[in-house]
């Protein structure tokens, strides 16, 4: 009897990490679902994702009210893919903002205008860096129809602390970043319980 309450705490604990592993699993698929219209996700496994954004993406323009002004702030992610292990990721710095990607939008906006595009922002943890593969997006542009080796859009190895990815529908920006921020939760919470395993 003494045996069978020793072994209890292991069994719950390989319960929970099975639980937490399904959670993150269902959480990715969410993801996947979610970005289909911008792009697409390969799960490498329960802990890594590689995110293909749609090519050429847009290029973002947020405004900013600044000393009574209206400034306008672009932002460009020229990625290829991008690796993206769960427990890299600062769930506390993701956040979301409605774009404009229409070049015209700053010579018409008018205060209160709602951007056409989310882009939800991905940071880093401290010291940790994403693989990615960056392009150059003059060359992609002058490219004609039909598969290009990608060389000729000059793609390169980069290693980036933070990354965009833009959704033209808000909801589907909402839940792609819930089940990120969820996703990484449970990824960061099977570290600890693992190594409480491993070391029974």
């Amino acid at each position: 009897m003494k045996n069978l309450f020793r072994s209890l705490p292991g069994c719950l604990l390989l319960c929970a990490l099975a639980s937490n592993a399904q959670g993150v699993r269902s959480r990715m698929e969410q993801m996947k679902t979610a970005y289909t219209a911008s792009g697409s996700i390969v799960i490498l496994d329960g802990q890594t994702m590689v995110i293909e954004p749609n090519m050429p993406a847009p290029i973002c323009a947020l405004p900013r009210q600044e000393d009574e002004k209206i400034t306008w702030y672009r932002y460009a992610f020229p990625l290829s893919s991008i690796t993206v292990p769960l427990s890299s990721i600062d769930e506390s710095m993701m956040s979301e903002d409605r774009v404009f990607t229409d070049p015209a939008a700053p010579s018409a906006y008018k205060p209160g205008d709602r951007g056409d595009t989310t882009m939800v922002i991905v940071v880093g943890m401290p010291g940790k860096k994403f693989h990615a593969l960056m392009y150059d997006r003059e060359k992609l542009e002058h490219l004609g129809a039909g598969p290009h080796n990608s060389s000729e859009y000059g793609q390169v190895q980069d290693e980036v602390e933070a990354f965009g990815l833009t959704f033209s529908d808000d909801a589907a920006a909402h839940e792609f970043m819930s089940a990120l921020r969820n996703a990484v939760m449970l990824a960061k919470s099977q570290s600890p319980a693992q190594s409480a395993s491993a070391s029974r």
